[in-house]
């Protein structure tokens, strides 16, 4: 179970009656809820089969050696590739006929703006115990994270001269739990590991470059690492943590229940959410992560119809916020004026995957 999960069941007695489910899926850009039921329901829809399947038998299997897929996706290469859109996860593969879903062959893989795709066969997609691990894209989309097996550690790679960084600090594969979470700052100098969602496991800060840690205390989650300070927010009691990323700092709390925190703003104390009370009313809630202050509420114009909000993420320019809006199925991104609400569709991102990484933010 999430922490956004336990901050609504909290509040169930509080609010009105809403399932669980949808806003977990629409409303938080940083659920890392993937046990094997979720995962094989996502992945049986995705393949057409219907929901009757989702008690299926599963196959798991070494994804450190994943074989080739039938297509011709090459492997992410050496030396400069450039900056990528989006990472995904490949869905599992389905026999109808034997009743067996297989997981071996699921992988990362990687879409670059030029629109070309890669594989990433070093960056692991399972655990031993099946726990989903993730990966992390920066901001400008420079810099992939991923952890390895092999090197029991995590890896930065720079997709514009090919340099690649390994962790010197060692994080052992079954400290990676369900919902483990993961932020890089967009030098990939620190990364932010979090290993288990929604318990008091703490997370650990990296530089990647010295090999000192800063503890990020369990009941934080990351959102972003950006300009030397590490945003984290814990929820139900909604507190909002700048840490600079050699620790200190002290977290601020806001009056309301607050969940899908965009990075901060340009303007260094802005920070952008939603008010779990307006989960179905598209309208973000503009916060003073200084003083705690609501600044204002905004509606959001322009979306489709249908669907519903995924996430908020980075800042397009001081007046624009990154949106990722869910459309049956498909991951939409949109910036927001964060005075008009006045929406303006950014990409539209091929496939119904289990797991889409996108810069700036976490799996969606």
């Amino acid at each position: 179970m999430t922490r956004l999960r336990e901050a609504l069941n909290d509040l169930a007695d509080e609010a009105p009656m809403v399932s669980l489910v949808n806003v977990a899926i629409a409303g938080h850009r940083r659920r890392r809820r993937t046990n094997r039921t979720v995962a094989a329901v996502a992945a049986v829809v995705l393949l057409g089969v219907g929901t009757t399947a989702a008690a299926l038998p599963w196959s798991w299997g070494d994804h450190t050696a994943a074989p080739r897929a039938a297509d011709t996706v090459p492997d992410l290469p050496d030396g400069k590739v450039g900056l990528i859109g989006s990472a995904y996860q490949t869905p599992c593969k389905l026999d109808a006929a034997e009743r067996q879903a297989d997981c071996s062959a699921v992988e990362w893989r990687v879409v670059t703006r030029a629109g070309t795709t890669y594989r990433v066969p070093q960056a692991l997609v399972n655990t031993t115990k099946q726990r989903r691990v993730p990966v992390a894209i920066s901001r400008d989309g420079r810099m992939l994270a991923y952890y390895s097996r092999q090197a029991q550690a995590h890896v930065v790679r720079d997709l514009m001269t090919g340099s690649e960084v390994t962790s010197p600090v060692t994080v052992k594969e079954e400290r990676i739990g369900i919902g483990s979470m993961f932020v890089v700052s967009d030098d990939g100098r620190y990364v932010i590991f979090d290993p288990r969602e929604g318990s008091k496991d703490p997370g650990l800060l990296i530089d990647t470059r010295t090999g000192k840690t800063v503890s990020v205390p369990g009941k934080y989650e990351a959102v972003s690492i950006k300009d030397g300070v590490a945003e984290l927010v814990r929820y139900i009691k909604t507190d909002l943590w700048l840490m600079p990323v050699t620790g200190g700092g002290a977290p601020v709390r806001f009056r309301g229940v607050f969940i899908m925190f965009s990075e901060l703003a340009p303007d260094g104390r802005t920070v952008a959410a939603m008010e779990y009370r307006d989960m179905k009313k598209r309208t973000l809630t503009l916060l003073d992560a200084k003083s705690g202050r609501t600044l204002r509420k905004v509606a959001i114009r322009g979306l489709p119809k249908n669907g519903g909000l995924a996430g908020t993420s980075i800042w397009e320019s001081g007046s624009e916020v990154t949106i990722a809006f869910s459309d049956k199925g498909f991951m939409i991104t949109y910036a927001v004026d964060v005075h008009t609400g006045q929406s303006r569709k950014l990409a539209r991102y091929p496939g119904k995957f289990p797991r889409v990484t996108l810069p700036g933010a976490a799996d969606q």
